[in-house]
């Protein structure tokens, strides 16, 4: 009787201290819970301000800076054609353009093989070269219909450098330079100035490439077909009638 007396007793006081303690127990919680989201909410804060600012600087594409040499600004970094038209000290762009008149011949080249090429152009708005070939090449590109989505442009300081790397990546010297590609591929360059035209230069680049992509693939059919023959006189009689070939092999 004793023990279960003491029994109750003890499960009873157990009860009263849970009672009494559980609300502050919880009330504590709730306000470490509050002090913890406030702490990460203002270091969630400061990521996503840092992110910002890391994404707005690399969303900056091309910089106005001053050159060293002659005090006016400079485009650096990558730029497209209308960037150039909208700088009031490159006037010299459209102007060199509507004088500029292609060699029609080149041109209808150009036409027919472009789609298979992309250009990567490095040009340096200070530079004299620059100003001479990039408007015959910007005439070039709209005479022969050339999207301006095949084209990636960089202007450069007098260092050759670029906003980031690229110059590095394509080893630039000098400017203008313009790097024709086929996919990832060099195909070839015009740097600083052509012997004949702008457009006849890149025309027999391309034109020749692009014949000897036409062999190339040429000879990988018929490589494959010469491997479809094999495979085909390998089978029975009753096989070779699954596969496609021609009627002599039956």
């Amino acid at each position: 009787m004793t023990q279960k007396g003491y029994s109750g007793h003890h499960f009873a006081h157990t009860d009263k201290y849970m009672a009494y303690n559980i609300p502050d127990v919880i009330i504590l919680c709730k306000f470490v819970i509050l002090i913890l989201f406030i702490m990460i909410s203002k270091n969630i804060l400061i990521v996503l301000t840092l992110i910002l600012c890391a994404q707005f600087a690399m969303a900056q594409d091309f910089v106005r800076e001053e050159d060293r040499v002659t005090g006016k600004p400079i485009l650096r970094g990558k730029i497209s054609f209308e960037n150039i038209k909208k700088e009031s000290t490159c006037s010299w762009f459209e102007e060199g353009a509507e004088a500029y008149i292609p060699n029609r011949a080149a041109i209808e080249t150009l036409n027919s093989v472009w789609k298979n090429y992309r250009f990567v152009l490095f040009i340096g708005t200070w530079c004299e070269d620059t100003r001479n070939l990039l408007p015959k090449f910007f005439k070039t590109l709209l005479d022969a219909n050339i999207s301006p989505y095949a084209i990636e442009m960089y202007g450069v300081n007098r260092a050759k450098h670029t906003l980031q790397d690229e110059h590095k990546y394509y080893n630039i010297e000098r400017v203008p330079t313009i790097i024709i590609m086929h996919q990832k591929r060099e195909v070839g360059r015009i740097v600083e100035s052509v012997t004949t035209t702008i457009e006849e230069e890149m025309a027999i680049i391309m034109e020749k490439d692009a014949k000897e992509l036409e062999i190339k693939k040429a000879e990988e059919i018929l490589q494959t077909e010469e491997q479809r023959k094999l495979e085909i006189m390998k089978m029975r009689p009753r096989d070779r009638k699954r596969y496609f070939a021609p009627k002599d092999w039956y």
